[in-house]
């Protein structure tokens, strides 16, 4: 897949209802969930893709994305039709505030070596009237065929300016040296660390927020779910937070009609 055509081949939607994609008989859709600053206020969303069969039945996505049955090939196909399909329903439809991108290692190394990067996602975002500069690619906490060529590409990147974030960080491919060598922008600490810290087992919290102080990250809390996280959150300094506190992810018709309610 590594022309605009092959692409749209895949795609379903328009500009008035949103757009997914199909593929392998699975249809993938957007979700947005906020990320908040301190006081509440909405820094920007993640976009997360939801998986469905073509009855409607829905598959759990890390299950199904980081399955070892499902090729590699296949991964990186749909890590780029999922970007392109958040880009657009982001562009067309909420426009405020910052968009947070997945993208799995194996993925950017993809980009690099066949210049997809350059050549389709980063004109793409210009035609669709955003700033690259308000989009945070979050490298999906997964393991990494050539950590090398991966620090290689995030290197190329970030001279291009695009603006970083570790996800998850502190789950199982978690890695300190990839945090130390990265330098990203945002860490985002993975839900299990706040999860242990309010059930009184800090330790893994603290070395991480350690860690993001060293390279001079700002901290994304993850896995807020009520007012005593919130609480804990604002104690320990964070910069920004995530979770069902503030909003559970919404499929870009929940979201576009939640809006409208607000209005």
């Amino acid at each position: 897949m590594r022309t605009v055509h092959d692409i749209e081949h895949y795609l379903r939607g328009t500009t008035s209802d949103g757009f997914s994609f199909v593929y392998q008989d699975k249809v993938i859709k957007s979700a947005f969930q906020p990320i908040v600053k301190r006081d509440k206020t909405v820094f920007g969303y993640e976009a997360l893709m939801r998986i469905y069969d073509k009855e409607g039945l829905r598959f759990q996505t890390e299950p199904f994305f980081t399955s070892r049955h499902l090729p590699i090939f296949d991964k990186i196909n749909i890590d780029r039709l999922a970007r392109v399909i958040h880009l657009r329903n982001f562009a067309h439809f909420i426009r405020q505030g910052a968009l947070f991108l997945n993208m799995s290692p194996d993925a950017l190394i993809d980009n690099r070596d066949y210049k997809t990067g350059n050549n389709l996602l980063f004109p793409r975002v210009k035609e669709l009237g955003l700033n690259l500069h308000d989009i945070y690619f979050e490298l999906l906490e997964h393991h990494c065929t050539d950590d090398h060529r991966l620090n290689n590409v995030l290197r190329s990147m970030r001279g291009k300016g695009v603006k970083l974030a570790m996800d998850d960080y502190g789950s199982e491919a978690s890695s300190a040296t990839r945090a130390l060598t990265v330098k990203p922008d945002i860490i985002k600490m993975d839900k299990s660390l706040l999860q242990e810290y309010l059930s009184g087992a800090p330790e893994r919290l603290n070395d991480a927020l350690r860690i993001a102080k060293k390279v001079g990250a700002k901290v994304l809390l993850e896995g807020v779910e009520d007012q005593h996280a919130y609480d804990v959150a604002m104690m320990l300094n964070v910069d920004f937070m995530q979770g069902y506190y503030f909003g559970r992810p919404l499929l870009l018709n929940e979201f576009v009609e939640q809006s409208r309610l607000v209005n």
